[in-house]
């Protein structure tokens, strides 16, 4: 068996496996080719393959220039199109927390109500009752908030007690109500 040695491929330092398939088969194209053929399919397939590695391939969402970022969950945390409290984040309060639960007289009352008008204030930079190493809401922070944790069923693993929120047998928040929320949260928890 033949050894072949090509010298320029060890100066393509970010040549891709896939590229070197190429230029070997294109080097042993059944006739005998030597180490010095460089056809147009060799040197095409190496210079797109290092041209595609020497440029980026995509650009993150949040890398715009009109002020509006996505964070990783596509929802606008910024700019024209943010997450509004009164607007979007409240009606999830309203239809997930405050039927007979956080609402003044409830059965959480003691913990928090979270009425419009009361709830920004009642949650937003306010200690944990359930984990007080956390707020319920830490602006910026969805890590360091308590609420994020208890309504995503991870707050036994931040070291949190009790049940996940909604309680059941109501269902847990869809992924939609979620991303707003976290959204929210990026942005500052703004009012």
């Amino acid at each position: 068996m033949n050894s072949v040695s090509i010298p320029w491929i060890a100066s393509a330092r970010k040549a891709s496996f896939a590229a070197l398939i190429l230029v070997a088969a294109a080097c042993d194209n059944g006739g005998g080719g030597s180490a010095s053929d460089t056809d147009d399919t060799t040197t095409d397939a190496t210079n797109a393959t290092t041209n595609n590695t020497d440029q980026p391939t995509s650009t993150d969402a949040t890398d715009t220039t009109d002020g509006t970022t996505t964070e990783d969950t596509g929802t606008p945390t910024t700019g024209a199109g943010a997450v509004d409290y009164e607007a979007d984040i409240q009606p999830i309060w309203d239809g997930n927390c405050t039927t007979g639960c956080h609402v003044a007289g409830g059965s959480a009352s003691g913990w928090f109500v979270i009425t419009p008008g009361d709830s920004h204030g009642a949650l937003v930079g306010k200690q944990s009752l359930e984990l007080a190493s956390m707020q319920l809401i830490a602006p910026m922070d969805r890590d360091n908030s308590y609420l994020w944790h208890k309504i995503n069923n991870t707050h036994v693993e931040v070291g949190g007690n009790g049940t996940a929120m909604p309680p059941p047998p109501a269902a847990m928040l869809s992924s939609g109500d979620l991303e707003k929320i976290g959204a929210w949260i990026d942005a500052g928890a703004p009012e």
